[in-house]
């Protein structure tokens, strides 16, 4: 599955979401490095994006996990929730 690609931002509001990723890579050497001090900056911007522009995507009650490696996107959808139960 190929996704659009999309432009950079530099903007960034006040109030960002909360932000779970884990530590980057070398993408010369392929070589896990540790976090530096301009890589919480890159995960804000990164989790921003995502957050504005990408999250309405989302389907609600599943999990979504994207994965981007040497330009190519991947997208998995976890299984759907339970049904919601019918008013009575």
């Amino acid at each position: 599955m190929k996704l659009a690609t999309l432009p950079a931002t530099d903007a960034m509001p006040a109030a960002l979401p909360p932000v779970s990723v884990s530590g980057a890579g070398s993408p010369q050497s392929g070589v896990p490095v540790p976090d530096g001090p301009g890589d919480e900056t890159q995960k804000r911007a990164i989790a921003n994006a995502v957050w504005t522009d990408l999250l309405w995507l989302m389907p609600t009650g599943r999990t979504v996990t994207v994965t981007v490696r040497d330009g190519r996107v991947a997208v998995e959808l976890g299984p759907p929730g339970p049904m919601p139960e019918a008013p009575a």
